[in-house]
């Protein structure tokens, strides 16, 4: 049987509405991997957040909104876009539920920001706050080229697929400023932002840039073949 995999929503509100969806390139990604994906709508619910991992082989965890401060103990330092800490919340406990079962994870994005709050580590508010010379993340080219390079450590998880160098795209103005314990960073931007790191042990691993919006790129569609086969693996 195919691999489940659980992409976790974002939400919105239109004209008073609370609206649930994940981003089609999500979807494509992982079917394209051979994967099945499955939405996993936020809910506040213990008894359902248990109940989705038991029909889940891994778990994806998309972009989306900055995630609140307070999550890892700091007040509102710098302008925030939205944030919704209902997800926060929510994808907090579903990540180390996921953990404790030995659950894979993906994380892009604000997802791998959430894996690295959920685990105790913190976030640049902005990235002007990691260095002063902090290249442009937020690109203004269209979300399927690459904007900048990457250096990748050999022991990670993208160096079979790319060696130690390849160029990405950039959507984010938040980083990650103290690394969670247990975790390695395995690339860096030119600039030395962390842009993907993973777990020493667990199969959690995370990316800064959007590969599923590069897909045409068969290199960038591999890190969801290799997701999707490990969650195959482990069943």
């Amino acid at each position: 049987m195919k691999a489940i995999i659980g992409i976790t929503c974002s939400e919105k509100y239109e004209e008073g509405r609370c609206i649930q969806f994940v981003n089609q390139e999500y979807i494509e990604a992982i079917e394209k991997a051979g994967g099945i994906p499955l939405l996993l709508p936020i809910s506040e619910s213990k008894e359902v957040v248990e109940e989705q991992l038991e029909r889940i082989d891994g778990l994806l965890i998309p972009g989306g909104y900055d995630v609140n401060p307070l999550f890892y103990h700091e007040s509102c330092q710098f302008e925030l876009d939205i944030s919704d800490s209902k997800r926060d919340y929510y994808e907090i406990q579903l990540l180390k539920l996921c953990s404790q079962k030995n659950i894979p994870i993906l994380g892009i994005c604000r997802g791998l920001q959430i894996i690295n709050v959920a685990f105790g580590g913190t976030l640049y508010q902005d990235n002007q706050m990691a260095s002063e010379y902090v290249f442009q993340h937020q690109q203004k080219e269209r979300r399927e080229f690459p904007t900048h390079s990457i250096r990748i450590n050999k022991d990670s998880f993208l160096a079979p697929i790319f060696n130690d160098k390849t160029f990405v795209n950039s959507m984010h103005h938040q980083s990650i400023k103290k690394l969670a314990e247990d975790f390695r960073v395995v690339a860096r931007s030119e600039d030395s932002i962390i842009e993907a790191i993973q777990h020493n042990f667990l199969k959690i691993y995370g990316v800064q840039f959007h590969p599923e919006c590069m897909i045409r790129d068969e290199k960038m569609q591999k890190i969801f073949d290799i997701f999707v086969y490990q969650c195959n693996y482990k069943k």
